[in-house]
């Protein structure tokens, strides 16, 4: 089996899916954008990491014209460079791991006609909108009527595919998300109080606002610590460092973390807080707390609150509420029975998920595209 991954944002843990695909005689090709702090290795000697994709501007302003101009200028090359491997006519099966609405619902089409087609479905549609909701639904029409098969990680996302856009469900498979086994880290001193952690990209619809209010309405003789660590939109970013000149209890760690930042912040976190007020997906930043065994307290949005609420790993509470959100996040510090209960499930479920398992269910699902034994 040949397979070429169109991987953009790839982090180097994330290839250890490919230990659990590959089998001898198989070759895997990956293509990804340029990651200078964390470079992109192979896991595996079957799996070639190919020249990297352009990668976007980032010192432009978004929204500018200048902005605009930079990002449609990257997507069509990424395009090209991905219907260029796909040319050589090696590989059996193409994977496309991101969707880009901007270029796929004219590229897929053209894509499929020239190798049988596997498209992820992460986001049923995009946490920003970018163009007038009338065309975005006509432009994601498209785009998943020429996606091949369609592999998501949660039935929640699959029954919106198809209730939304009338997919047909036999093109949809159910491929839970890969828990990466934590790297073992120093967790640094663990004599001080109970750590809360937010991780993961300052959008404005993580719920960041909220998370402060919760803040300011926990119990005055509750000692914990907040980090949130991340980067992200620039006023989001401002209102954390506000937030934390007023109250000394909010860390921020505003920047780029590194896979082993991330995972020293999670080895001495005591919960994951992720607040989102509007989501339509799984989320990357609920596997790594499983990796690392630390219950969450979420939002039910997209499929955050069926996970975590069906796999028992911690507590939901309704978006942009608070209140709930601050009681959530008492009750898990305060009480060790409930922290220990939950942070055993998560164990469970990463054990489950380890990738050479989900790699090995991909691998069906390619066999089944493909018409081959595995």
């Amino acid at each position: 089996m040949d397979v070429y991954w169109y991987w953009p944002y790839v982090r180097r843990e994330e290839l250890a899916l490919a230990t659990g695909l590959l089998r001898a005689g198989d070759h895997l090709a990956v293509h990804s954008t340029p990651r200078p702090t964390d470079p992109v290795v192979s896991p595996h000697p079957d799996c070639e990491i190919l020249p990297p994709l352009p990668g976007v501007d980032e010192r432009t302003a978004e929204g500018s014209l200048r902005w605009a101009a930079s990002r449609g200028t990257t997507y069509l090359a990424r395009a090209r460079a991905r219907a260029a491997e796909v040319r050589g006519g090696h590989h059996d099966l193409a994977h496309v791991v991101y969707l880009n609405p901007f270029v796929d619902w004219v590229a897929l089409r053209r894509l499929a006609r020239q190798v049988p087609l596997v498209s992820s479905v992460h986001d049923v549609t995009p946490h920003q909108r970018r163009m007038p909701e009338a065309l975005e639904r006509r432009v994601l029409a498209r785009q998943y009527a020429h996606a091949g098969t369609i592999v998501v990680h949660h039935g929640w996302v699959r029954d919106r595919l198809i209730a939304e856009f009338a997919i047909d469900p036999n093109r949809v498979h159910v491929v839970p998300a890969q828990v990466i086994p934590a790297p073992p880290v120093e967790a640094g001193p663990t004599d001080g109080p109970p750590e809360v952690l937010f991780f993961g990209t300052f959008r404005r619809n993580k719920g960041i606002a909220v998370l402060l209010e919760a803040i300011r309405r926990l119990p005055s003789d509750l000692e914990l610590r907040v980090v949130l660590a991340g980067r992200g939109f620039a006023d989001v970013e401002r209102a954390v460092r506000e937030a934390a000149v007023r109250d000394p209890r909010i860390l921020p760690e505003i920047g780029y973390a590194t896979a082993q930042r991330k995972a020293e912040l999670y080895a001495r976190a005591t919960l994951n807080v992720l607040p989102y007020t509007a989501f339509e997906s799984q989320s990357a930043v609920l596997q790594d707390a499983y990796a690392h065994g630390v219950p969450l307290v979420v939002t039910s949005v997209g499929a955050l609150g069926d996970t975590v609420r069906d796999e028992g790993t911690g507590i939901v509470v309704p978006p942009a509420d608070a209140d709930a959100l601050a009681e959530a996040i008492t009750t898990l510090v305060s009480d060790p029975t409930a922290h220990a209960r939950a942070a055993d499930a998560t164990r469970r479920v990463a054990e489950a998920r380890h990738p050479a398992r989900v790699g090995a269910r991909l691998r069906e699902v390619y066999a089944e595209v493909l018409g081959s034994p595995q």
